[in-house]
């Protein structure tokens, strides 16, 4: 089977070099034997987990499973090696010749070959007779499969032979068959016949696709934009014929002499690109022609590096703020807390930035299988006339996205509004920017667009899970001029347009686009301005008192728009028919005057114009406003309605309380004798002068000691309440019933208060002869009972009991009686508590008050030096003679009494 170099075969002409591969060394085969070990382990521990489900005893089949997972595919391959490394091919001038293991012969002339390629420089070679074979290099992973020629019985002489030298044969063959026909393949297309590569047909006229059913698709080359090459090597052709796919798409692997087709494509297409130039006679002053394919090429290569950059935006735009939101989600309060949230935001990085990538591969992807697999698809189908088919195609691509966009925008539709308005007039601005940027020579202009990108993203991302970017941030005013301004230079772009359906259209996109920022624009402004409730139903009442004007249902306005929109449109498309009816109806009398018909007529058509912008911007205003200013209002409103619940729960159990009080004291006058040793003690640590109101000092002191009689009585703080939102869904039910708990809350306010001074005189007239004014001492009683009975768990309590939900409450007797010892001691453990957290002087407090409290002290002095200690150290004013205050308030031990 040797052939001597130099020899010559019939037809295919002198022998150049016989290619074989090469042995296997012993290495390959190990290296191959430790590449199945991990699958043989893989199937015996599969074997052994099915076993025990199942209560098999199968360890030794375990074994002999594994044994052939690992033997089974070693002996196949060495097999595959052993066999292979008997094929041939013999290097001809004219031609190739396939030598088999079993001796057959297979011949390829170089002027009938078919050779298919791919990127992986793998290698398909068919003759006429439908015979293959497939080869690669040998460092390369056999070529399998494939093996199918679309319209030619093939059967495969060899498949995935390993070559070495592949610098050699491979641009030998594609050398050979490229001399041997496209000489031929030219003369043919030139002359007006048809060279046909498989599927793909081309001509003078233009480039044809086979279509094994229904018509065939057919572009001429003035329609071609673009011939070219993947980076996978796969055919890519765009054209803006009607009967032609937009982005026709084809694996290199299935186009036979793929290298021959652009090469003659091209040809043909520059061919006819100057015969179209030919009229226009050119002078010497003129420039050059550009090549339209050079021209399609450089517009391509300076538009492809935008999807890569939003792409980047949304990948790095994501990892930061997933990194922003884990790293603030705990406040930062010391270096270790500082290391956790550096920890968690980086994190959060790196798996938002993962999932950020893959988002951002899926958006890249789908204009791909939107435009080339599905629409591509559905025009293709009418055209062939399969309109059943193509209705199912388009119901199906259509109904899923529109129903979640229809259960998305009636779920959240105060999120999605904005972030449409956000994406769609900050992704405008970016791509202006990326414009004028990436033609500077300077690399830090070029990449100025990037931050400003990548803070988009994460406005995108905070508004849709927040909800509150442009509707509650102040600094979202910056968004509206700008909004405005995109919108009228698109609506001049596109009135500009040569093309009748963009000019019809340049109404309709602004008064979208005007309609969505008024419609932001108001809800923005009732939130940053604090509309309150009452604001709220006003604005509301406007708006639907606007909406009433019309007296007739939006679809009407929505009806008439469309007429309108259809009627510009027929004026930009037809004119010509449009002027033959106006010079029909216009009376003959005027026929021959000089009134300013053109005038009035461009008059008629602007007011037309912005009668439909208005109408359209009203429309859009009055039906998207709702939505969208419910879900904005809502939180805000659903918030102080809760608050506003909450303090009339609290106003209630207070009033209950000092109502107890009341009767508790009025029924037995001495149980509250032991309170006027406090006032008393209160007035000395901080007197007021007779007859002037009590100094605030001492109402805080008074206060303090309040709260620290009401931890004596040891009551357990009862989880707060949720407070109740209202039942109604809609934003007017809200509205009124928080303009009712409000009038309720003020109501029990002043309640409570009347409560309190009543308890407080009861409490007052109790009292022996004081050394200061009845109107003082009722003062510091009512400050005294607003901390045992408000600034602790006593009013929750009684609330709760009053609604039927907790236990009784204490008596009036137990919140009056007043254990010296308890109260000093509670006092003394939360002001040394104070103390430490404070990082005060614990060695003074010590100085001062000693360690521990004397169980023999039965004076309240103490209890009140104490309080007024603990008010010292939160307000750091006042007398408070002896008294430590924190280092981080910048007043040090008072000893005359402190600042003032």
């Amino acid at each position: 089977m040797g052939a001597e170099e130099g020899a010559e075969r019939p037809g295919l002409g002198r022998h150049r070099r016989t290619y074989r591969p090469q042995r296997r060394r012993p290495s390959a085969y190990a290296l191959l034997l430790l590449t199945l070990v991990p699958f043989s382990i893989l199937t015996y521990l599969l074997t052994l987990l099915l076993g025990a489900f199942f209560g098999w005893e199968g360890a030794d089949a375990a074994a002999v499973l594994g044994g052939l997972a690992l033997l089974g595919p070693f002996t196949i391959r060495a097999l595959w090696y052993r066999r292979h490394t008997r094929v041939e091919f013999r290097h001809y001038e004219k031609g190739l010749v396939a030598i088999a293991a079993d001796g057959t012969e297979a011949v390829y002339p170089w002027p009938s070959t078919a050779v298919f390629t791919n990127g992986s420089n793998r290698y398909k070679l068919s003759n006429p007779e439908g015979t293959v074979v497939t080869l690669g290099a040998a460092h390369r992973s056999p070529a399998l499969g494939g093996e199918k020629i679309r319209g030619l019985r093939t059967r495969t002489a060899i498949r995935g032979a390993q070559l070495p030298q592949e610098e050699e044969w491979g641009p030998a063959i594609l050398q050979g068959v490229r001399d041997a026909q496209l000489a031929p393949a030219v003369e043919t297309a030139l002359s007006g016949g048809e060279v046909s590569f498989g599927e793909l047909v081309l001509s003078q006229d233009g480039l044809t696709v086979r279509r094994r059913r229904g018509r065939d698709d057919f572009t001429t080359w003035e329609d071609v934009d673009s011939l070219s090459l993947t980076a996978e090597g796969d055919l890519l052709v765009a054209s803006r014929g009607s009967d032609f796919p937009t982005h026709f798409a084809r694996p290199g692997y299935q186009v036979p002499n793929l290298e021959i087709f652009l090469d003659v494509a091209r040809r043909l297409h520059e061919r006819r690109s100057q015969a179209a130039r030919a009229p226009a006679t050119p002078t010497p002053a003129e420039p050059t022609p550009i090549d339209p394919e050079s021209a399609a090429r450089d517009d391509e290569e300076s538009t492809s590096d935008v999807p890569e950059l939003l792409a980047l935006y949304v990948t790095f735009g994501l990892g930061v703020w997933a990194a922003w939101r884990l790293g603030t989600r705990q406040e930062i309060d010391g270096p270790g807390s500082a290391l956790l949230a550096a920890i968690r935001a980086a994190f959060g990085g790196f798996f938002g930035a993962v999932f950020g990538l893959g988002l951002a591969a899926a958006l890249m992807a789908v204009p791909r299988i939107v435009g080339e697999l599905l629409v591509e698809s559905l025009i293709r189908w009418i055209r062939h006339r399969r309109y059943v088919a193509a209705a199912a195609l388009a119901l199906c691509t259509v109904a899923p996205p529109m129903a979640l966009l229809l259960v998305l925008f009636r779920a959240i539709p105060s999120r999605l509004v904005p972030l449409v308005a956000l994406l769609f007039f900050g992704g405008w601005t970016l791509l202006l920017a990326m414009r004028r940027c990436s033609a500077s020579e300077r690399l830090i202009v070029r990449h100025l667009p990037d931050l400003p990108g990548v803070f988009l993203v994460v406005l995108a991302v905070e508004q849709l899970v927040s909800g509150d970017v442009l509707t509650l941030t102040p600094a979202a005013g910056l968004f509206f001029p700008l909004a405005i301004w995109l919108s009228w230079r698109g609506w001049r772009k596109l009135k500009d347009s040569t093309r009748p359906t963009v000019q019809a259209v340049a109404d309709i996109a602004l008064s979208v686009e005007l309609g969505l920022v008024l419609t932001l624009l108001m809800v923005w402004l009732a939130n940053v301005l604090s509309f309150t409730p009452p604001q709220v139903t006003v604005v509301r009442g406007v708006v639907e008192k606007v909406q009433g004007l019309t007296e007739v249902h939006w679809l009407y306005w929505l009806a008439a728009y469309t007429v309108l929109a259809v009627g510009s449109y027929a004026v930009l498309r037809w004119p010509d028919h449009v002027a033959r009816i106006r010079q029909r109806l216009r009376p003959a009398r005027f026929s021959e005057s000089r009134l300013p018909l053109g005038i009035t007529a461009n008059f008629a058509r602007r007011s037309l114009s912005g009668i439909n912008v208005g109408i359209m911007v009203a429309l859009l205003f009055l039906v998207v406003l709702a939505p969208v200013s419910e879900g904005a209002w809502k939180r805000p409103v659903a918030e102080r309605y809760a608050l506003e619940v909450q303090r009339r729960q609290y106003a209630e159990g207070a009033a209950a309380a000092y109502k107890e009080i009341h009767q508790q004291v009025s029924a037995h006058p001495r149980a509250a004798a032991r309170l006027r040793d406090v006032i008393l003690a209160v007035h000395r640590a901080a007197p007021s002068p007779p007859g002037e109101p009590v100094n605030r000092t001492a109402l805080d002191i008074a206060r303090q000691v309040g709260r620290f009689q009401a931890a004596t009585l040891a009551l357990d703080d009862p989880a707060p309440q949720p407070a109740q939102t209202p039942e109604a869904d809609d934003l007017d039910g809200r509205l009124g019933q928080l303009d009712e708990s409000q009038q309720r809350t003020a109501e029990r306010e002043q309640q409570t208060d009347r409560f309190a001074e009543l308890a407080s005189l009861a409490i007052t007239r109790t009292f022996d002869a004081l050394d200061l004014g009845d109107n003082q001492a009722v003062q510091l009683v009512k400050e005294y009972l607003g901390g045992l009975v408000e600034d602790g768990p006593v009013r929750k309590i009684f609330h709760r009991w009053g609604e039927g939900i907790g236990r009784p409450p204490p008596d009036g007797g137990r919140l009056v009686r007043i254990d010296v010892r308890r109260l000093t001691t509670v006092a003394y453990d939360s002001t040394r508590a104070a103390v430490e957290r404070a990082d005060a002087g614990l060695l003074a407090f010590y100085g001062r008050f000693g360690i521990g409290i004397p169980t023999d002290d039965t004076s309240l002095t103490r209890a009140v030096d104490l309080a007024n200690q603990h008010r010292y150290l939160q307000q750091g004013t006042g007398p408070c003679s002896g008294c430590v205050n924190s280092t981080t308030s910048g007043s040090s031990t008072g000893g005359g009494g402190g600042r003032r």
